[in-house]
Order: C-alpha cells, then structure tokens, then sequence
C-alpha cells in the first residue's frame, strides 16, 4: 500500500500519541478515544476553546506535511498528521452543529469546504509542487477557522472568553512558527522570514498579556512559566536557524518543543474555559 493509501486508511484509527491522548481527554473524549465518542459541545467557553484549536491543527497539519518533506522524524510526524486530521474533523462537525447564530453557521459551512480541500492535499505525498499548494491551503483553513473562533469570542461577550481565545491563539503560533521553519528548511519557494517573525512577535507578546491579566490564576501562572521556559528553547532554535541552515539536532529541537509548548498551552486553554464554565 503506498503512502497516500495508507494515510486514507489510517484517518479513521483512534488517537494514541501522548499529545493526541492530551487533545482527546479536553475534547471530552477518552483517551485514545477521539473517533469513538462524539462529545457535544454544551458551553460557550468550551466552542471558543475548540474554535481556536481548529485554528491550531491547520497549522500543525501543514507543519507535520513539511516535516514529511524534510525527511525529519517522518513516523512522528506522520502521526501527528493522522491524529489532527481527526480530531479536526470531529471538532468540525461539532461546531457546524453547535453554531450559536446564522453568522457563525455560515463561517462553519465555509470552513467545511475549505477543509475537504486542504484534507485531500494532504493525502498526497509530500513533493514541492504539493508543498506549495499546502502551504496556501492552510493559510485559508488558519483564516476561515480564526474567524470563527473570534465570532464566539464575541458572541461570549466576556473577558474570560477572551482569554479562552488568546490563550488557545497560543497553540496556533507555537505549530505557526515551526511550520514556517521546516517550510523554510525544505526549501520551498514562498518567502516566509517575514510571516515567522510577525508570529514570533505575537507569541511573545501574548504570553505577556496572559501573565498580567487580573482574571489568571496562580495556578495558571505556573504553567505559563513553563510555557516560557519551552518558548526560549524553541525560539533560540528557530532564530538561529534565520542565520544559517539549521543542523539535525536543531531541527530536531524546533519539532520536539512546538510540541511541548503546544501541550502546555493546551493545558492553560482548559484552565482558563473552566473559569468560564
């Protein structure tokens, strides 16, 4: 069976990967159990926060695609892929149906077509003629799926949704910025030097936000404290690889810590949608 086949095949196949197991648990779904169970969605906060995550597996999806392309930990990677292109489609349906008004339902019947889209690209084998069509593919599902999330952050009309919503942004940057790397290092055309910066930027910046905000915990403070430590690690590995190409290990580094900041993150999203419970 080649590569694209067995991709198909395996779509439907439960989540076992430790992150997979960490996104299932806060989808609402056992671990291990994503395809099995079909959580519904019964609060606001918890549509924000899977809102946001959608925004998220977009970019970890083109990120695992690259890193395919790259030849770099390609088994891994190859998980990660199945196990967001599930737990997109399980969200997605969830959402389609939770949509609060008109506007948002709207947002969600076109985020669907955009997604069949952006899925059927990534059934391909990795080669740069599909490289560079993933890499505007995604850009439309990170678009479509970041308006609907901002759409119930103000449906929300709360502080607390908002940081549900910046918060769970957190996770979109952190697989944003590893996905411009190992874009960058495959060596595909599209300049994206500016685009990573702009998201490093931010990601920096919104960490700050979350650190001060009355509304954050102690608790959730800790775990923003280990989230920065992950940041430095990572964030030197990405800024030296803009001055020569990075070595194996560095690459390496970039693909292992945008996945531990993303677990991190992962954790401070549910912490801050349990306050808007």
């Amino acid at each position: 069976m080649d590569r694209r086949n067995v991709l198909i095949a395996m779509v439907s196949l439960p989540l076992i990967s430790p992150i997979a197991g960490a996104l299932a648990q806060s989808a609402g779904a056992p671990r291990g159990a994503v395809n099995a169970a079909k959580p519904t969605l019964t609060t606001i906060g918890a549509a924000i926060n899977k809102a946001g995550r959608q925004r998220m597996l977009s970019q970890r999806m083109a990120k695992a695609y690259a890193q395919m392309g790259l030849g770099l930990l390609p088994d891994r990677a190859f998980k990660i892929m199945n196990d967001s292109i599930a737990l997109f489609d399980a969200h997605q349906n969830e959402l389609a149906s939770f949509a609060p008004t008109a506007e948002i339902a709207r947002t969600y019947s076109e985020l669907s077509g955009a997604w069949k889209t952006f899925r059927d690209l990534l059934a391909t084998a990795p080669n740069p003629d599909s490289g560079a069509q993933v890499q505007e593919q995604n850009e439309i599902v990170l678009r479509i799926a970041n308006r609907g999330a901002g759409e119930l952050e103000r449906h929300a009309g709360t502080t607390i949704g908002r940081l549900v919503n910046v918060s769970g942004r957190q996770r979109m940057l952190s697989q944003r910025i590893a996905k411009f790397f190992m874009f960058r290092e495959w060596g595909l055309p599209k300049a994206v030097d500016g685009e990573l910066n702009a998201a490093r930027a931010e990601f920096r910046t919104a960490l700050h936000t979350l650190r001060i905000d009355p509304e954050t915990s102690e608790d959730i403070r800790t775990q923003l404290g280990l989230a920065e430590t992950q940041w430095l690690f990572f964030d030197n590995a990405v800024e030296a690889s803009l001055k020569s190409k990075a070595d194996l290990i560095r690459r390496q580094n970039v693909a292992n810590s945008s996945e531990r900041i993303l677990e991190v993150f992962e954790t401070v999203t549910g912490m801050y949608e349990k306050l808007a419970a």
